[in-house]
């Protein structure tokens, strides 16, 4: 299936580990131009080295932490200046936090909803004219199943993932006659240090090896299974493509199931 990625160019935030460099590295197998945005530059390193060595793309490494508001645009127009364009932005940063609503630090609280989606926000409409000088632009929102089914155990999930759906809803309304694409990914439990998390807690909790605690979890997946990143990188580079062209404005979940809500 020919997806006329090669030569494209993406941002992707929150780039150094997990969910965003499993698309970093799907799109740089594409052919993509990748520009790495990570708090922490130095975690990104091995991975820029990675996909220039094994791929031949470009993949620089820019250091953006969007609780420091004003790097945004200079952070942006280093990306641009490093890639000469953008067709791809890929809003995958995010804080982590699983507990319930006494439990959330006031300083977690606040930073939290700083990056996603008040800091997807500040990033998409800084990036807006650079995509649209594309003719295959799109913007790829990292969202969360808590979205749709919140828990009083994951209680910063469930309203930061609602508002990342509902301004990538917004969005897709928006840059719709201008041809961009808008969509969420809302990743079901998927093998990332947050799963990793997961299976401690349970285990703690049930009084479960890792073993069990894993078959605990995975029980309650239709599937039966934990979802991969790759999972989630091929849906992303799909979206990206020109295969997917006339899909816009969705949340598409990938969790085996598990979310129970319509």
């Amino acid at each position: 299936m020919e997806l006329n990625l090669r030569g494209r160019k993406a941002f992707v935030t929150g780039a150094s580990r997990g969910i965003g460099a499993a698309i970093a590295r799907g799109l740089a197998e594409e052919g993509v131009d990748v520009a790495l945005f990570t708090r922490n530059p130095s975690d990104c390193e091995a991975l820029s080295r990675d996909l220039g060595n094994l791929h031949g793309v470009k993949a620089p490494i820019i250091q953006l932490d969007f609780l420091e508001r004003a790097r945004i645009k200079p952070a942006v127009a280093e990306g641009i200046a490093a890639l000469g364009g953008l067709d791809i932005l890929v809003n995958n940063a995010a804080g982590f936090f699983r507990g319930g609503l006494m439990d959330i630090p006031e300083d977690v609280l606040e930073e939290n909803f700083m990056i996603k989606p008040i800091g997807l926000m500040r990033m998409t409409r800084e990036c807006a004219s650079h995509l649209e000088k594309s003719d295959q632009a799109r913007i790829i929102n990292l969202s969360g199943t808590r979205g749709r089914e919140p828990s009083p155990y994951s209680m910063l999930s469930g309203p930061i993932n609602m508002g990342t759906n509902s301004v990538t809803k917004a969005m897709a309304n928006l840059f719709g006659p201008k041809s961009i694409t808008v969509n969420a990914i809302c990743p079901g439990s998927t093998d990332t240090d947050r799963w990793d998390d997961l299976v401690e807690r349970t285990m703690r909790d049930h009084g479960l090896n890792q073993k069990n605690a894993e078959q605990k979890l995975c029980e309650e997946v239709p599937l039966r299974c934990v979802i991969r990143m790759t999972d989630i990188s091929d849906l992303a580079i799909f979206l990206a493509s020109s295969r997917a062209s006339r899909i816009t404005g969705t949340a598409i979940n990938v969790d085996g199931g598990r979310t129970r809500s319509i």
